[in-house]
């Protein structure tokens, strides 16, 4: 069982331009460029080693992309258009399948925007959804590796102050 304190620890932390985690015991310490990105990071003393410490800072909530939205519905509106004005001599399956494949066209582009949008290095016009797929996961082990560092340093702080 990890060791327990009776008093509660507070830190400030936060993430320089490079991508390293610095922890400090006091605002002060923080330089003042920094200051605004400082978190400010309470451990009680029944917080356990492995637990996630309480954050002051407000966490952010999710906002609809209206330039995204509208790239979608543009392309619904251009399918739904196509599909009337193709000539009503084709047969179904052929207004079908070339409302189908524009659409697919559409859809590549689109996720090739997304991906543009988020800065991914060597995105190209067209996209899959498994490419979007694959991004996610490569940030969220990104993001796993980042967690379990600032964890490793935590620890290390509060093993050094007992």
């Amino acid at each position: 069982m990890p060791p327990k304190s009776d008093r509660s620890q507070e830190f400030y932390r936060w993430v320089d331009a490079d991508g390293r985690l610095h922890v400090v015991s006091s605002l002060d310490a923080v330089p003042a460029a920094e200051r605004g990105r400082a978190e400010h990071v309470t451990l009680d003393g029944a917080t356990a080693l492995g637990s996630v410490p309480s954050r002051s800072a407000a966490t952010t909530t999710w906002q609809p992309d209206l330039g995204s939205f509208s790239l979608g519905f543009g392309a619904a509106v251009v399918l739904g258009l196509l599909f009337r004005l193709l000539p009503s001599g084709w047969r179904g399956v052929t207004r079908v399948a070339v409302v189908l494949g524009i659409g697919a066209l559409l859809t590549g582009l689109y996720l090739g925007s997304i991906r543009r949008a988020a800065g991914v290095s060597g995105a190209g016009a067209l996209a899959s959804p498994s490419a979007l797929i694959d991004d996610a996961k490569a940030a969220v082990q990104k993001l796993d590796a980042r967690q379990k560092q600032q964890e490793e340093e935590l620890r290390k702080l509060e093993a050094e102050a007992h």
